[in-house]
């Protein structure tokens, strides 16, 4: 037997939705440099924004706190793994807590050296500024490939769903978690 429970709220889906938008618009769509992809890239920067904002006063699985990576947290993740026991009712594990603070760091930096290249008259055009840009761009994507693997080996592997959560908000729990 199993229950719905509430794991991710309307802001972090949308928030992930639409950070998935920009990137894929801007890194497989969009013209580097063009307006679009300026303004693609501001409103991505926009969303991280908002995200860390909403760290601090949304719901608890919302919560920076809830899944800053810190050594204790990633052990006790690495434990649940080899069991293949993962908390039901745990929004980010730790490592997947690491990997978003890479991608925020990732998109930021994307943002401001984007500006740089675009909006300053001192970098624009600037080979060493265009190299981070797109080396940022190529990590990012790195990332994004890493996440898309895990997402479905954790699944797999530790018996529970990420996928459907992060579409619907809930995810079914087996009653033996309660």
């Amino acid at each position: 037997m199993s229950k719905s429970v509430v794991i991710w709220d309307a802001f972090i889906r949308g928030y992930h939705w639409l950070i998935v938008i920009a990137f894929v618009l801007n890194y497989f769509i969009l013209e580097p440099g063009e307006t679009v992809h300026q303004w693609v890239g501001y409103s991505a920067v926009t969303l991280v924004i908002l995200r860390i904002l909403w760290g601090f006063i949304g719901p608890r699985r919302a919560l920076l706190s809830d899944f800053f990576p810190t050594p204790k947290r990633i052990a006790e993740h690495v434990q649940h793994l080899r069991r293949r026991q993962l908390p039901q009712r745990q929004g980010h594990n730790a490592l997947g807590g690491l990997l978003i603070w890479l991608f925020w760091l990732l998109f930021l930096g994307q943002g401001f050296t984007g500006y740089l290249l675009e909006e300053t008259d001192r970098f624009f055009g600037s080979s060493v500024v265009e190299n981070i840009h797109e080396w940022l761009a190529h990590s990012l994507f790195a990332g994004v490939l890493v996440h898309l693997v895990a997402v479905i080996v954790v699944s797999w592997w530790g018996r529970i769903q990420l996928l459907r959560p992060m579409l619907t908000g809930k995810r079914q729990i087996r009653s033996e978690d309660d």
